[in-house]
This record gives structure tokens, sequence and C-alpha cells, in this order.
């Protein structure tokens, strides 16, 4: 068997000399399956590797030959170092190639490659420096409005079905948990400034919302939704009823533009239809105005002590609404 891998031998190393370096390979790993203990033979195939550019064939073989009891001489350290570069391992490429200056220190070749090994640990450490965080979750906006018997918080996020939602209500709290298109959680723990009915409470999905309904203990007007514990414990009176069916999610109607406080005005006027009437009109402009109009009138309505009533929401929404009694007559606070 000696004879035949030392004629492999003979033609593999001919045909290296000749730069025939497939046909070089070829001829080693026949070598290597007639000695496989052979560890010069795994060295002279790690060089064939190396002008092949076989990057992981030239790690393995020089493992191997080092295990078959070959000296780690500064040659092939330098040959093992540099494939283990290409191969992007530029940690372990510098433990070798250090181990192998020491051998040889008066080799350049050394420095240039512990260099160049070094500069690509540098970059990789900096690109890590240099990644951006992801951005952080777009922020849920939520919004809560009153009628005299309910209270109906909406969450703004678009196209969510019940199987998204998991609720628990009490009579004093809402712990409300949504599946959000980006498989995130929201989450909407409150502590309720009032007592509701706990086991009433209602969760409907829109295209544009989700709202969840709180059937009031008491019809009175909540100044807050949430609890807050330095407030004097003295509720409010509810001085504004929104009818019931104002609030319900209907199909959007197609609105022509119209001058509601134009219509306040005429109404005033007709003296002979009396209060009743004027209420009646009120509540009809609420019920089919837009979400502006019905701010406008809520926040007009209980910041002038339900003396004012605006439907325009651009010329109230950054001020407070003036108390204005008619005239003969006196303003004065309920508690006095």
């Amino acid at each position: 068997m000696a004879g035949t891998v030392v004629d492999i031998l003979s033609k593999a190393n001919s045909a290296f000399v000749d730069e025939n370096y497939a046909e070089a390979l070829n001829l080693y790993n026949k070598a290597v399956q007639e000695d496989p203990n052979n560890g010069e033979v795994y060295v002279k195939r790690s060089h064939a590797n190396f002008k092949l550019e076989n990057w992981d064939g030239v790690v393995t073989d020089l493992d191997k030959a080092f295990e078959q009891g070959c000296k780690k001489t500064a040659k092939l350290l330098l040959r093992k170092g540099q494939a283990l570069f290409h191969l992007d391992k530029y940690d372990t490429a510098k433990q070798v190639l250090e181990e192998g200056s020491q051998l040889d220190g008066a080799s350049s070749d050394f420095a240039l490659w512990i260099e160049k090994c070094s500069a690509e640990i540098k970059l990789i450490e900096k690109a890590k420096e240099a990644v951006v965080p992801p951005p952080a979750p777009a922020k849920i906006r939520y919004e809560w409005y009153q009628t005299e018997r309910n209270v109906t918080i909406a969450v703004f996020v678009k196209n969510r079905k019940q199987e998204d939602i998991q609720a628990e209500f009490t009579d004093t709290t809402v712990n409300f948990t949504m599946k959000l298109p980006s498989g995130e959680d929201y989450e909407l723990s409150l502590k309720l400034a009032h007592p509701v009915v706990g086991e009433q409470t209602t969760v409907k999905c829109y295209q544009t919302k989700v709202e969840i309904k709180l059937q009031k203990q008491e019809g009175i007007k909540w100044t807050s939704l949430e609890y807050d514990s330095t407030a004097p414990d003295v509720p409010a009176p509810m001085m504004f009823s929104v009818p019931e069916a104002a609030v319900v999610e209907k199909a959007p109607p197609v609105f022509k533009t119209k001058n509601w406080d134009s219509i306040v005005k005429e109404t005033e006027s007709e003296k002979e239809e009396g209060e009743a009437a004027l209420n009646s009109l009120f509540q009809k402009i609420y019920a089919e105005g837009s979400d502006e109009v019905k701010r406008a009138m809520n926040k007009s309505f209980v910041e002038s002590g339900g003396t004012v009533l605006s439907t325009n929401w651009e010329e109230i929404a950054n001020k407070t609404t003036p108390i204005k009694p008619p005239d003969g007559m006196e303003y004065r606070k309920w508690t006095e």
C-alpha cells in the first residue's frame, strides 16, 4: 500500500507543479483514502485546497494534519489563518496568526494579516453600535364621552374583530387587551371615577374603532373618566341629557352644510312653539350632527353652565365658553 500512496503522491505533486490544482486535489483525495493516518498527505492536500480557494478544506486538512502529529510550522499557521480570514472568522484567524508570528516574528506576512483581522473586527463592532433600534410602537389614541345613562370609551384602531379582544369589567374597573395588526398587545386598565354596572358592559368593533360602553349606576355627569383620590367626593349634576339614539354607531350619512347657529336663533324667535320644541331641535341637531358639532355642543353647554350652546367647534375649541345667563337673570352654582 505504501508504494501505491507514494505513486499517487508523485503524480499529485507533478500536477500541482504544473498548476493543475483540480487534478492534484483529486489525486490527494485518493492518497487520503489509501492512507488516512498520513499527516503529510493532509498538508499537501491543504495546499491544493488553498490554491482552489476551498477555505473550509484548508482548515479541515490542517487540523487533521496536526492531529496526526504534524508540526505547527509558521508556514502552515499562516495558511490556516488566511483561510479563516476568508471564512470571515476574524477572531479565530487573528489568534492563529498571532500564534504563528511567535514562531516567525520577522515575517511581515503575519503583521499584515493580523492588522487586516483587527480592522475587520473593528468594523463589525462599529456596525453593531450603529444598529438603529426598532421604532417605538405607535401610541394608540382613545377618547371618552357620556350620556345621562352611559359612558363610552372609543379606542381608535382600525379593522379589529371580537376574537382580537379580551376584556374583564367590574363595577369600578376596566381591563381591556387587544391584539394589534403588528401582533403586539394593546392594554387599557382603568379605575373608574364612578361605579358602573359591570355586567352590562358591551364591546363593539367598528371599521375605525372599538367602543366600550359602560352603564352608569347613577345618572350624574362625570368630570373625569378615571378615579382621582384627590378630587372632592361631590358628583356634579347631569345638566344636559343627550338621547341614547344619538350615540349609536350607524353608517355615516351624507350631510349637507347647515348653519346650526342660524337655526338655533330662528327657533329661539319662535316663542309660540315653546321650550319643548327648542329642546327637541337641540336633540335633533346633536343626533344628526358631525363629531365636531357634538363636541362643540357638549363643551359649550358644560363650560357655560347650560347658558350657551354652540355648534362651531373651531370657534370654541381653544377657549372656555363664557357663562351668559338670560337678560334679567343671575347665574349661580348649584351648591350655592
